[in-house]
C-alpha cells in the first residue's frame, strides 16, 4: 500500500471525523494516484471501520459529463430509478450517514443539483443528527476552491524513491530483475526516470515485463537517457493521452504557453515571460505592468492544473527569483504534444551539448529543414551555412553556450520566417550584416554577449518588437537607429548602453525601456517615458535625485534602478504611491543622508522589493 498513501488515508479519515468538515479535496498532477487514494478511502470505510457512514457512494466523473449522466450514477448506487430526479434522491440521503467519494471532476460540480445535501446548509434541524460529507478529487487547485473544500485539501505527490521501487517491481517480472545485481541496477535506473510517477511506474514496467535479458533493458536504460519515457514500447499510446486531459482541459492561448514554457524549464519565471511576449503569445497590452499580470494569472492556472511549478532559487545574483519547472514525464508529454502526437518528430528540436566542445555539421542540421523551433544549448563552437531552406523554422534559440564566438556570415539565409531569435549568453561579438534578410524577426535577443556595437542592418527588420541587450558591451546606440525601427515595444540596453530620448519620443509602440542614464538632461527626458530599467552612473556634480516614475502610469513603470558612484549625491526623493520597483542599488555615494518618501509609505515600498 506504500506509506505515502497510507498517510494520505488517515488524513482523510481525520477530516472524515471532523464535525466541522463536510467537503474534503484530494488534487495533483495527472497520474500522480489520486483515484487509488479515493479507493483506499472507501476500502478503509468498509466493514466494522465505516465510521459510521451507513452509505458510501462512490460515483465516477470525467472531463465533460454531465449533471445528469452523475445523478443517474448516484441513484444507481442507491437503488432507485436512471431517472430519480434530484428532490428524491435528496430525500434518500437527508436521513442518512453518507461519504459521497467523486472522482476526477475537471470543474465546479453543484452538489445540490446533483441532490447532494450541501454540508454547509443547514435550514433543516433535523438533519443535524445525521453525517454528511463529500471527497472529490481534480487535477486543478482552482476547483478545490470553487468545491468550497477550504483548508481541508490533500495534495497528491510523486513517490519517493523506495515506494517507486516497490511499485516497480509489482508491475515487472521480479524474477528476472532479481536474478543478478546487474539486471536490478538497471531495472532501478530505468525506474528513476519515471521521477516517482505512479502511472508512469506501472506504464513502463507492464511493458518491460516481458524482456528477459540484459542487454534489452540496457538499451531501453540507453533510449530513456536520450529521448525520454515515450521510447519504450506502448508508453505513448497509454500514458501521453492519460496525461493530455490536462493540457486539453486549457484555453487555446494558454495550452500555447504551457508548451513554450516547458521548452524553458529551469528558466526563471520572467525569462518565460519575455519568451511568450517575443512568440505573441502575450499580446495586446497598455504597459509591461499589464503583461506581468497576465503572465502571473496564466502561471497560475497552469501550477493550478499541475503542469507546471515554481520554485525559489538558491543561488543569489541580481536577478535572483522564482523559476519554472515540470516533471519530467510532463515535460515528455509536451514535447509529445508538440510533435502532433508523434506524428512530426522534428517539428522542435531541442539539444543539449553539455560535456565536450562541438562543431554541428551540415548533416546535423537537415533536420531543421521541417523544424518550428530549434533549440541549441552547450558548448558548440561552430554552426555551418545551412544548404537547404528552413521555411518553417520560426523560433531560433543558440543560448548559455560559451563556446559559441561567431555567427558565419550567411547563416540566417535560409530562415526566411524567422520571428524570434535568442543567442543570449554566448561569446559572440557581433552580429553579421546577414541579419537583413531576417525581414520577418519581431524579437531578438543578444543579452549577456561581448557585442558593442549594433549593425546599420538592424533599420531592415521593420517587423522588430523586441531588441533585448541586457549586460552586453554597448555604449550609446547609434542615431538614427531606432527611429526607423518603428514597431518597437522593448528596447533594453540596460545597464550598459543608451538611447537618444529623443528618438525613443518618436515611438508610439514603445512600452519599455531599459538604457543607462549619462545626464541630468537625459534623466529628466526619460519621465515621460514607458522606463522600466535606469543605470545611473557617474553623475559627479548632482546633489538630488527624485524619481516620478515609480508609479504605475498608463505609459510604464520601473522596476530596476541602480545608482552607482555619485559622489556629490545628498537626497533621493521616492514620488508615487504605487511603486513597481523590485530591484534598488546604491553604492559609492558616501555623501547620501536623505531618502524621502512623498506620497509613499516606506513599509509600502519595500515590500515590493526583491
Amino acid at each position: 500500500m506504500g506509506e505515502k498513501i497510507r498517510s494520505n488515508v488517515d488524513i482523510a479519515c481525520s477530516y472524515l471525523a471532523d464535525e466541522r468538515v463536510g467537503i474534503i479535496g484530494i488534487w495533483g498532477m495527472g497520474g500522480v494516484g489520486k483515484t487509488t487514494l479515493l479507493k483506499k478511502i472507501r476500502q478503509s470505510l468498509s466493514g466494522d471501520a465505516n465510521m459510521g457512514f451507513s452509505l458510501v457512494l462512490f460515483i465516477e466523473a470525467s472531463k465533460g459529463i454531465q449533471v445528469e449522466e452523475l445523478r443517474k450514477q448516484i441513484a444507481k448506487s442507491l437503488q432507485l430509478e436512471p431517472s430519480t430526479g434530484k428532490e428524491d434522491i435528496f430525500n434518500v440521503l437527508k436521513i442518512s450517514n453518507f461519504v459521497l467519494l467523486l472522482d476526477n471532476i475537471w470543474e465546479e460540480v453543484d452538489l445540490i443539483d446533483l441532490g447532494i445535501i450541501n454540508p454547509y446548509w443547514d435550514d433543516d434541524d433535523s438533519t443535524n443528527q445525521y453525517k454528511h460529507k463529500v471527497i472529490f478529487t481534480t487535477r486543478s487547485e482552482d476547483v478545490c476552491a470553487k468545491m468550497g473544500a477550504g483548508e481541508k485539501i490533500i495534495k497528491v505527490e510523486c513517490l519517493e524513491e523506495d515506494e517507486a521501487w516497490a511499485l516497480f517491481k509489482h508491475n515487472v517480472n521480479l524474477d528476472v530483475i532479481e536474478s543478478d545485481e546487474k539486471f536490478k541496477k538497471i531495472a532501478r535506473q530505468v525506474m528513476k526516470k519515471c521521477g516517482g510517477l505512479p502511472l508512469a511506474l506501472k506504464v513502463i514496467g507492464k511493458a518491460m515485463s516481458n524482456k528477459k535479458n540484459v542487454q534489452d533493458w540496457e538499451f531501453i536504460l540507453i533510449s530513456l537517457k536520450n529521448s525520454g519515457t515515450s521510447k519504450v514500447q506502448g508508453v505513448e499510446e497509454s500514458l501521453f493521452p492519460i496525461l493530455k486531459f490536462s493540457y486539453d482541459n486549457l484555453p487555446r492561448n494558454i495550452q500555447e504557453c504551457f508548451l513554450c514554457a516547458s521548452l524553458f524549464r529551469w528558466q526563471s519565471k520572467d525569462d518565460v515571460l519575455e519568451c511568450w511576449m517575443g512568440l505573441g503569445l502575450i499580446g495586446d497590452f497598455v504597459n509591461l505592468q499589464q503583461a506581468y499580470l497576465q503572465a502571473r494569472y496564466i502561471f497560475n492556472i497552469l501550477e493550478e492544473s499541475s503542469l507546471l511549478y515554481s520554485y525559489a532559487s538558491d543561488y543569489v545574483d541580481l536577478h535572483d527569483g522564482i523559476y519554472v519547472s515540470l516533471h519530467d514525464v510532463i515535460y515528455e508529454m509536451a514535447m509529445w504534444i508538440a510533435s502532433e502526437c508523434g506524428m512530426k518528430m522534428n517539428k522542435w528540436i531541442v539539444k543539449d551539448y553539455d560535456w565536450f566542445k562541438v562543431e554541428i555539421g551540415s548533416s546535423n542540421t537537415e533536420s531543421w529543414r521541417f523544424a518550428n523551433q530549434v533549440i541549441i544549448r552547450g558548448n558548440v563552437e561552430l554552426f555551418p551555412i545551412l544548404s537547404h531552406q528552413c521555411s518553417d523554422l520560426l523560433c531560433l534559440m543558440i543560448k548559455r553556450n560559451p563556446c559559441f564566438k561567431k555567427i558565419p556570415e550567411g547563416f540566417f539565409r535560409q530562415m526566411p520566417n524567422l520571428t524570434y531569435l535568442d543567442l543570449s549568453f554566448t561569446e559572440i561579438k557581433k552580429l553579421p550584416k546577414g541579419i537583413k534578410c531576417l525581414v520577418n524577426l519581431q524579437y531578438v535577443n543578444i543579452s549577456q554577449t561581448k557585442i558593442s556595437s549594433l549593425p546599420r542592418e538592424l533599420v531592415y527588420l521593420k517587423k522588430l518588437q523586441y531588441l533585448i541587450c541586457t549586460y552586453t558591451e554597448l555604449s550609446k546606440v547609434e542615431d538614427g537607429l531606432m527611429s526607423k525601427l518603428q514597431r518597437l515595444k522593448v528596447i533594453d540596453v540596460f545597464p550598459t548602453g543608451w538611447v537618444d530620448p529623443e528618438e525613443l519620443k518618436k515611438h508610439n509602440s514603445i512600452k519599455g525601456i531599459g538604457m543607462r542614464v549619462v545626464s541630468e538632461e537625459v534623466l529628466q527626458q526619460l519621465s515621460c517615458l514607458p522606463t522600466t530599467k535606469l543605470s545611473i552612473e557617474k553623475l559627479n556634480n548632482v546633489d538630488s535625485l527624485s524619481f516620478d516614475t515609480l508609479r504605475c502610469k498608463d505609459h510604464g513603470f520601473l522596476q530596476e534602478l541602480h545608482i552607482y558612484s555619485c559622489p556629490q549625491l545628498e537626497q533621493i526623493v521616492m514620488n508615487g504611491n504605487e511603486t513597481h520597483l523590485n530591484y534598488l542599488a546604491i553604492r559609492h555615494a558616501k555623501k547620501l543622508q536623505n531618502i524621502i518618501w512623498t506620497d509613499l509609505s516606506p513599509p509600502k515600498f519595500f515590500h515590493v522589493l526583491h
